[in-house]
């Protein structure tokens, strides 16, 4: 191998390493919660609402 066709080699595999890693990430980042999760969500929206509805100004 030439010595271009050795960094074309390293480019291409680092570049599909690197695609991999991404979505990984995205994977991991975009996951479903759990129950416990939506009900502990659920009750925080919950909690704002009702502080919201005894006191508009805020």
């Amino acid at each position: 191998m030439e010595g271009g066709g050795v960094l074309w080699l390293i480019l291409t595999v680092g570049g599909v390493i690197v695609l991999g890693v991404a979505l990984s990430y995205g994977m991991l980042r975009n996951r479903q919660t759990t129950r416990s999760e939506k009900i502990a969500a659920e009750r925080g929206a919950e909690r704002v609402y009702d502080a919201e509805s005894r006191d508009p100004a805020n």
